[in-house]
C-alpha cells in the first residue's frame, strides 16, 4: 500500500514538472518585442537606473534566467545611446551576476557578428538588445537596420539555441524588417502615443515597475494583429499591445510556458530523491 502511494506521488511530481515547463522546449531562449523608446526617456540618478532606463535594466533580469546556450554576454546591436550599458552595470547581471557587455556598433561590424566571421560574434551571444531609432546622435541607424533585415534567420535560430532578445521600436528605414520575415501576420501601426500600462504578466515580469516609469516618454507604435501566443506585457490608453514577449521558443514558434526557477528544479529534485530513498527502505 505504501509503495502504490509513493509511486502515486512520483506520477503526480512528474506531472507537476511537465506543468512547469521542464520539456524539449525550454532550452529555446525567451524574447522580448516592444515599440518603445526608453533608451530615450530615462536615465541614472546617480544610484538607481529610473524610467525608461530601469524598464530595460528589468528586462535584462527577466531575460537572463531563460537564456539556455551557456553564454553570458549581453550584446547591444547599433546605436551607441549609454542606456544599455546602464541597464547592464546596474543589474543583477553585473558584477558578481557573471555575465559581460559588449556594444557592437557600425555595418560592418554587425555583418561580422551574424555571418560568424568576427572572433566575437552571434555564437558568443547571451542575449541581445536591438536599439531604438530614435536617438539622436546614437541610435541604431537604417544601414544598421539594413542588416538585421538581412540576418532574420539567424535572429530566430539564436532564439531557438537559447538565446534571449529585447528590441525596441527601430524607427528608420526598414523598421522590424527581420521581424516582418519571420511572422508576416504579426502587424504593427507607427503612430506615436503615451501613457502605458503594465499587464498582470508585465508586472510580474518586470518587479517594481511601475506605469509611470514606462509613461515617462511616448511610445511609437502598437502591435495591432497577429500576436498568436505572445504574451502582451504592457499595453496603450485603449488597450492595445505595445510590448509583447514570449518566456522561450523562437520568433516563428514561441513557447510561452515559463522556464521554471533553478530553486523550483533543486526542490523537485530533492523531493523526487527523497521519494526514491523512502521506497527503498519500504522495499527491503
Amino acid at each position: 500500500m505504501k509503495i502504490n502511494t509513493i509511486k502515486n506521488l512520483t506520477k503526480a511530481l512528474g506531472v507537476l514538472a511537465l506543468g512547469i515547463g521542464i520539456s524539449s522546449q525550454a532550452v529555446a531562449g525567451p524574447f522580448i518585442l516592444d515599440l518603445t523608446d526608453a533608451d530615450d526617456h530615462g536615465g541614472f540618478n546617480g544610484t538607481d537606473n529610473v524610467d525608461g532606463w530601469l524598464y530595460m535594466q528589468r528586462v535584462l533580469e527577466n531575460l537572463a534566467p531563460g537564456v539556455t546556450n551557456s553564454n553570458t554576454t549581453v550584446v547591444q546591436l547599433g546605436g551607441t545611446n549609454a542606456a544599455y550599458a546602464s541597464s547592464f552595470n546596474e543589474s543583477s547581471l553585473a558584477g558578481g551576476g557573471g555575465w559581460s557587455f559588449v556594444t557592437i556598433d557600425g555595418v560592418a561590424d554587425l555583418t561580422s557578428f551574424f555571418d560568424g566571421s568576427a572572433a566575437f560574434n552571434i555564437g558568443n551571444a547571451g542575449i541581445l538588445q536591438i536599439g531604438s531609432g530614435f536617438h539622436v546622435g546614437g541610435g541604431i541607424t537604417s544601414a544598421e537596420i539594413a542588416v538585421l533585415n538581412t540576418f532574420a534567420t539567424g535572429i530566430d535560430n539564436f532564439l531557438g539555441g537559447g538565446g534571449g532578445l529585447h528590441s525596441q521600436a527601430e524607427g528608420g528605414a526598414g523598421q522590424y524588417g527581420w521581424l516582418s520575415t519571420l511572422l508576416p501576420g504579426l502587424t504593427f501601426n507607427g503612430s506615436s502615443g503615451s501613457g502605458l500600462t503594465l499587464t498582470g504578466a508585465g508586472t510580474a515580469a518586470f518587479p517594481g515597475l511601475t506605469n509611470a516609469d514606462l509613461s515617462a516618454g511616448p511610445y511609437h507604435g502598437r502591435w495591432i494583429s497577429g500576436l498568436g501566443g505572445l504574451t502582451t506585457l504592457f499595453t496603450n490608453s485603449t488597450d492595445v499591445a505595445v510590448g509583447i514577449g514570449s518566456a522561450g521558443g523562437s520568433i516563428t514558434n514561441p513557447n510561452p510556458n515559463p522556464v521554471p526557477e533553478p530553486a523550483t528544479l533543486v526542490l523537485l529534485g530533492l523531493g523526487l530523491a527523497g521519494l526514491g530513498m523512502r521506497q527503498r527502505k519500504l522495499s527491503k
